[in-house]
């Protein structure tokens, strides 16, 4: 929820400043416009919290990007376009024998071309394609408090488990979207996507200090198609 807050709140600063600049400019000084921009955020969850649909589980969204920009020709449509996600958890739990920390750090990232198309008077669409890259980094810290007795002394010890898990993709394919303008300034669209990525993933064990299993290296594969269940709203400026 904090995430779609900042990203709102961006979205109404960026209206804001348009909206001046364009109020404040003497008639004189107005050009005309040659592309169109817009800013986006994703507000699913936003839109979870205001709207309660009785208690049903919604559809997974698997489209990992926030925020999202992309700048258009008025006159023939193309443009560029560029997202970006970030996704930071950390957990930790303890049972009087075990504690487990657990943080994850998870960026994705895309930029691409696209053809923008005016379908009527409120609607419009577009398609094109990206180069995405994803970065996941995923560390656990294992602690197990363990009473030992070696002869007669009694003796407390530790058994610290430490795993470090790292992946990258980087790859591309075709993307589309659909989006509807509410007023002037401000559309709501959803857009469909399917990338394919190669990459490697890496893990490394250690126990007490000591790395029991060296660093392994794994080849990833992933083909991923994001159907149209993101909602964005956009601000263009």
């Amino acid at each position: 929820m904090k995430k779609i807050t900042l990203g709102t709140l961006l979205l109404i600063g960026c209206s804001h400043f348009s909206m001046a600049q364009t109020e404040t400019m003497p008639p004189s000084e107005k050009k005309e416009k040659m592309v169109d921009q817009f800013i986006g955020v994703q507000v699913n969850d936003l839109l979870r919290q205001v709207f309660n649909f009785n208690g049903s589980t919604s559809p997974l969204n698997t489209n990992p990007y926030l925020l999202t920009y992309s700048i258009n020709s008025r006159t023939k449509g193309w443009g560029l376009r560029a997202g970006i996600g970030y996704n930071y958890s950390s957990t930790s739990s303890n049972d009087g024998i075990t504690s487990v920390t657990n943080n994850l750090n998870d960026l994705s990232a895309r930029v691409g071309i696209e053809k923008a198309c005016e379908l009527s008077g409120k609607w419009t669409a577009g398609f094109g394609l990206d180069l995405v890259y994803t970065s996941n980094d995923d560390h656990t810290v294992s602690t197990v408090s363990s009473n030992i007795t070696p002869g007669i002394t009694p003796f407390t010890g530790n058994d610290v488990t430490d795993t470090k898990t790292t992946s990258h993709s980087m790859g591309g394919g075709p993307q589309g979207w659909v989006r509807y303008s509410i007023s002037k300034r401000i559309l709501i669209g959803t857009e469909s996507s399917f990338y394919y990525t190669t990459g490697d993933q890496q893990q490394t064990i250690t126990i007490d200090g000591f790395t029991t299993s060296s660093p392994s290296s794994n080849g990833t594969k992933h083909g991923t198609f994001n159907t149209p269940i993101a909602v964005f709203l956009h601000v263009k400026f």
